[in-house]
C-alpha cells in the first residue's frame, strides 16, 4: 500500500505550518508581541494629531540633568501647571455651554416670533436637534474617554467634525485611535475630521 493523496496533503500541510511558526520565531526575536502593531496603517485610520506633545525622551534627559535643589521648584511648576489645566478645563466647559445656551435662546426667540415664516421655524427646530443630539453624544464621549482612564477631557461636536482635549502625560498611538474609535462609534464622524489635543 501506498501512501495516498490525503496522507501527502497531510504531511505537506504539516511541514509548511512548520515552517512558518519556525520562521515567525526567527524574524520575531525576543521582543514581545504588541496588539498594535496588527492595526492597518495609520493613513487609512487618520493620523492622530497630537498638539503641544513632547517626547518623552527629551523630558527624561532634561529631568536627569536637573540640579537636586531645583526640585522643589520643579514640583511647585508642576502643581501651578495642573491648576491651570484644571481651570482651562472648567473654562472650556462652562464656555461651550454658554455658547449652546445663547444657541438655544435665539432659537426660542424665532420659534415664537408670529412673523416668523414654517420654513424658518422648521430650520430653528432642526438646529435646536442638532444641537441637543450633540450635547447628548459629548457627554457619551465624554463618560467613555474618562472610563479608559484619562482623568478629564472635553469634546466639541460641531459641523461633522470633532475636537477633543484630554488631559495626558504623552498620548500614545493606541490611545489616540482607542479615542478614535469612541467618537466614531458614538458620533459617527469620519477618523481624518476628529483633532485630539493634550493637555498637560
Amino acid at each position: 500500500m501506498g501512501i495516498g493523496k490525503r496522507q501527502l496533503v497531510l504531511a505537506s500541510l504539516v511541514v509548511a505550518l512548520g515552517a512558518a511558526v519556525y520562521l515567525n520565531w526567527v524574524f520575531q526575536g525576543e521582543g514581545p508581541l504588541i496588539a498594535t502593531d496588527t492595526l492597518t496603517s495609520q493613513a487609512e485610520l487618520g493620523a492622530a494629531q497630537l498638539v503641544n506633545g513632547k517626547g518623552s525622551s527629551s523630558t527624561a534627559d532634561n529631568t536627569s540633568k536637573a540640579p537636586a535643589s531645583s526640585a522643589s521648584s520643579t514640583s511647585s511648576k508642576s502643581v501651578e501647571t495642573a491648576a491651570k489645566v484644571d481651570e482651562y478645563f472648567t473654562e472650556a466647559k462652562l464656555s461651550r455651554q454658554k455658547a449652546r445656551d445663547a444657541s438655544v435662546e435665539m432659537l426660542q426667540k424665532v420659534l415664537q416670533d408670529a412673523s416668523a415664516n414654517d420654513s424658518v421655524k422648521k430650520e430653528s427646530l432642526e438646529k435646536a436637534a442638532v444641537i441637543a443630539q450633540n450635547i447628548v453624544q459629548e457627554s457619551n464621549i465624554e463618560s467613555l474617554i474618562k472610563a479608559k482612564g484619562f482623568s478629564d477631557c472635553v469634546v466639541f461636536l460641531q459641523n461633522s467634525e470633532c475636537s477633543v482635549v484630554v488631559r495626558s502625560n504623552g498620548l500614545l498611538p493606541n490611545e489616540a485611535i482607542a479615542i478614535k474609535d469612541i467618537i466614531g462609534g458614538q458620533a459617527g464622524i469620519a477618523y481624518d475630521k476628529i483633532k485630539i489635543v493634550e493637555a498637560k
